[in-house]
């Protein structure tokens, strides 16, 4: 992930956006663990449930 990409791509500034910004990051990395989630190289079902709740915790 490129940090000021992602600024730039939500037209953020460094300066006066700093919650929107840890939303974002919070964001990415909860996405991330999902993909990790449901690319387990395991059969195992659980592993999308669990990409799930993972991305369910943004919701909350």
């Amino acid at each position: 992930m490129n940090v000021f990409k992602l600024i730039e791509d939500n037209g953020l500034t460094l300066h006066g956006d700093i919650e929107h910004f840890a939303e974002l990051i919070r964001r990415e990395e909860r996405e991330a663990c999902a993909k990790i989630a449901e690319q387990w190289p395991y059969e195992d079902e659980r592993m999308f449930s669990i990409a799930q709740a993972i991305r369910a915790r943004g919701e909350q």
